[in-house]
């Protein structure tokens, strides 16, 4: 199901055995999400919990295969912080307590032929949160206006069609973006002047 969003709700553990308890699913059919994850033989155990239009909180349940990538994952002194998937592809953003962790962690999915690609890495350098940091819903919407071709000249949608895609007003989206896009720009500015 291509069109689906799929987000783990929740903490997400270290035990292995309780990876990814929950799933937030956004698609225009939850009943066909329902059939697909039946069909699905790495899938063991899907409830749906709660359903609200085009959107599903499910109760999951996962075979060993999914187990042991989640393991290779959720290793050592890892933490899951994040974990999404879209268009066929999880993007997880982890917590690391060094460097040498983060590439075991890499290796050791690369020797078990999971694709990985590392986007970004960071080092914490405050013990609070960075008020240049995007949040979650700013990280969201900011990467689907970039997907859906918001940021093109001339633009393919709208705050609008983001809003009706993200089950959130028209107003919300645009605050997002702002308060997004001036995050951004004083962590570019910060940067600049180092």
């Amino acid at each position: 199901m291509p069109e689906a969003r799929f987000e783990v709700v929740g903490v997400v553990a270290h035990n292995v055995e309780h990876v990814m308890p929950q799933l937030r699913v956004m698609a225009g059919d939850i009943s066909a999400v329902e059939r697909a994850f039946m069909d699905d033989d790495t899938v063991t155990d899907a409830t749906l919990l709660t359903r609200l239009k085009d959107r599903g909180l499910f109760s999951m349940g996962w075979d060993r295969s999914v187990h042991r990538i989640l393991s290779l994952i959720a290793m050592d002194d890892t933490a899951v912080l994040t974990a999404q998937a879209s268009n066929g592809e999880w993007t997880f953003r982890i917590q690391c307590t060094n460097r040498e962790i983060l590439s075991r962690l890499y290796e050791s999915c690369h020797d078990a032929d999971v694709p990985l690609e590392v986007q970004n890495v960071q080092e914490r350098t405050t013990m609070v949160d960075d008020p240049h940091e995007l949040t979650q819903q700013q990280h969201e919407t900011l990467r689907s206006a970039m997907k859906r071709g918001y940021y093109e000249i001339p633009r393919k949608v709208t705050t609008t069609d983001l809003a009706e895609e993200l089950g959130v007003s028209h107003q919300a989206v645009s605050e997002r973006l702002r308060r997004g896009h001036r995050s951004l720009v004083e962590t570019g500015l910060s940067l600049s002047r180092q």
